[in-house]
């Protein structure tokens, strides 16, 4: 295997286990930062005619609200986000619970607490909802899929 072969597989992988393992941060291997995470793991994921949203820095007021949710016959028709962030980005303290969590798991997210109520609202109707994915600061990526329950305990 090449080595952006090599990078694409591990990237891959990071994605998978990110959105298996909510609120966990993982390394993207390959990558030196957030910006060259998040196009590994574009290119290892997402087909060029089909790609996820990208946002890159701070989701503005109304960003998630505005995106699509899926049915409840089709909700593979939700929004998948990538949201890029960079050091020095606020984050939110926040107790994240559901599958993929042991238990409860508190910890840091580089989000502002109106954007992970956008995300609560997008997400009170499953299956319908939208699947994140946090890439940076550095080249790391956390998942909080639509399932993941995300209460706010303090913005930073």
């Amino acid at each position: 295997m090449s080595r952006t072969e090599i990078a694409l597989h591990d990237a891959f992988r990071a994605t998978l286990t990110a959105l298996s393992r909510p609120g966990l941060a993982l390394a993207v291997p390959g990558a030196a930062d957030a910006a060259a995470a998040a196009r590994l793991v574009v290119d290892a994921v997402w087909e060029p005619d089909a790609p996820p949203v990208v946002i890159t820095g701070a989701p503005g007021p109304g960003a998630l609200a505005a995106l699509p949710v899926g049915t409840e016959e089709e909700p593979e028709l939700g929004a998948t986000v990538l949201v890029v962030v960079g050091a020095g980005t606020a984050t939110t303290r926040a107790r994240l619970a559901g599958p993929g969590v042991d238990g409860e798991l508190v910890t840091d997210l580089p989000l502002a607490a109106g954007t992970l109520a956008e995300r609560a609202a997008a997400c009170a109707d499953w299956p319908r909802g939208i699947d994140l994915l946090l890439v940076g600061p550095g080249p790391r990526i956390v998942g909080l899929p639509r399932t993941t329950r995300v209460s706010v305990l303090a913005a930073g």
